[in-house]
């Protein structure tokens, strides 16, 4: 069977950091398949290759890789696109098409009529099946949501249909629900009895002022919010799956989101040289932080409390479990501190367990200790990058790292408060955090862990 892959916005900023990366690693793992960039960035295949590719890239990889100019505007595109894939399906008899949409939804339309069209072409030449692939955010709010959906699925079934949050594709998501349900004494511990607060802090050090065309127009609650937020919550608060299987973790995160409610207190913030190049003052929120419950019998009371956002003067994204504290109140002893679990993912996956030992030479005097796990170190090996699970996934016809519309729809749902129009946004200082952050702190009588 001849696979090949079209890749929509083949000369973007995703195409040429992930895709492409991702792409050449899957075929020295011995995968086969055409990938043909579609772009108008570029006017011929040297000239894509010379401006984004390596010099040393080796043509294992350059001799299956194929470039089209393509303005999805012109007249001629759909001709001269079916033109070129069925000269890549050449005298196959079997194809599959996995087209890559590396597109703003809002072109959705014009690409799925082209496909369409490419599909009624060409599926009398070979017996043909297909894939589309779509990245986060799905839609702009719920409404658009249920809008693109029902455009990609006038061409695609929605088994055919893979919705991208890259977050899935990292090892540490995929531990989450190893290290829960796997793990007797974890399960035991893992619910509103023992848990006291949770924590997911996301502050990166970049900014967004190079693809500020694109973040204006998404923010940071549908950058991280929407999509990687609220899959973390999921997956730390679901209840145990029938099996590890696409179908049943499904079925257990939509539950979590469903239980959730709409997010009506919260703060946003923008850092003060946003837009500066531009000449205009630009709104977009690039901070947030805010607290959610989930409405579950086992983790209903239990506060998660989120920040995240842009030009921090640290990269920090950990999840911070706390334990109740209910040895320190019975001795009456402050200086016990409270059992915890901090799960690192970023630059590499850690998981700490803190408890309490005693200290050398003292009279029963203890203090935290933390027993870690390191990804790196445990299993020598480094693992994929988060596309490259996500592509070999879509290869090998396997959902489980992609989320179902329900759940889209869901925290969609979720985060609607949080797109209204003219809300409050505090300017903050670049590397420094939001002055609501610590008021939040102080409001809810807890403390950030970093």
């Amino acid at each position: 069977m001849k696979r090949i892959i079209i890749q929509y916005g083949g000369t973007g900023d995703l195409a040429e950091k992930k895709l492409y990366p991702a792409y050449r690693n899957l075929m020295e793992r011995g995968y086969e398949f055409e990938l043909l960039a579609l772009g108008r960035r570029f006017a011929g295949r040297e000239e894509f290759l010379s401006s984004l590719l390596e010099a040393d890239v080796p043509t294992s990889f350059t001799d299956h890789l194929h470039y089209l100019f393509h303005d999805m505007d012109h007249r001629d595109a759909v001709d001269r696109l079916s033109s070129t894939i069925k000269e890549l399906v050449g005298e196959a008899d079997e194809a599959e098409f996995i087209y890559y949409l590396a597109l703003q939804p809002s072109l959705y339309e014009g690409a799925i009529a082209q496909i369409k069209e490419i599909d009624r072409v060409l599926a009398c030449a070979c017996a043909l099946t297909k894939k589309i692939i779509v990245e986060k955010p799905f839609g702009f709010d719920l409404e658009s949501a249920k809008r693109y959906n029902a455009i990609l699925e006038q061409a695609f079934s929605d088994e055919e249909i893979y919705r991208v949050d890259h977050y899935l594709g990292k090892e540490f998501m995929q531990n989450l629900l190893l290290m829960r349900f796997h793990n007797d004494i974890i399960r035991r511990i893992w619910d509103n009895q023992s848990i006291e607060s949770i924590q997911i802090i996301f502050d990166e050090r970049h900014g967004v002022d190079q693809r500020l065309g694109f973040y204006e127009k998404i923010g940071v609650v549908r950058d991280t919010i929407q999509n990687h937020i609220l899959q973390i919550v999921a997956h730390l608060t679901m209840g145990e799956p029938a099996s590890i299987s696409f179908e049943d973790i499904a079925i257990e995160k939509q539950k979590v989101l469903c239980s959730i409610s709409p997010i009506e207190h919260f703060s946003l913030g923008r850092y003060e040289s946003l837009g500066a190049d531009t000449g205009r003052v630009v709104e977009t929120p690039t901070y947030a932080a805010f607290t959610l419950f989930v409405n579950s019998y086992y983790f209903a009371g239990i506060p998660i409390h989120v920040r995240t956002g842009k030009m921090q003067a640290e990269a920090k994204s950990l999840i911070y479990i706390k334990f109740k504290n209910i040895t320190r109140d019975v001795m009456s002893d402050d200086s016990i501190k409270e059992n915890a679990v901090i799960i690192t993912i970023d630059p590499e996956l850690t998981i700490d367990f803190s408890v309490n030992l005693k200290v050398p030479n003292t009279s029963w005097k203890s203090q935290p200790v933390r027993f870690r796990f390191n990804q790196s170190e445990t299993f020598s090996v480094n693992s994929p990058e988060a596309y490259e699970q996500i592509v070999e996934k879509i290869l090998q016809g396997d959902k489980s790292l992609f989320p179902t519309i329900p759940e889209i729809c869901e925290s969609w749902r979720i985060v609607e408060p949080m797109l209204k129009e003219d809300l409050p946004v505090e300017v903050y200082p670049v590397r420094t955090l939001p002055r609501f952050v610590d008021a939040m702190a102080r409001e809810n009588n807890f403390t950030w862990f970093a």
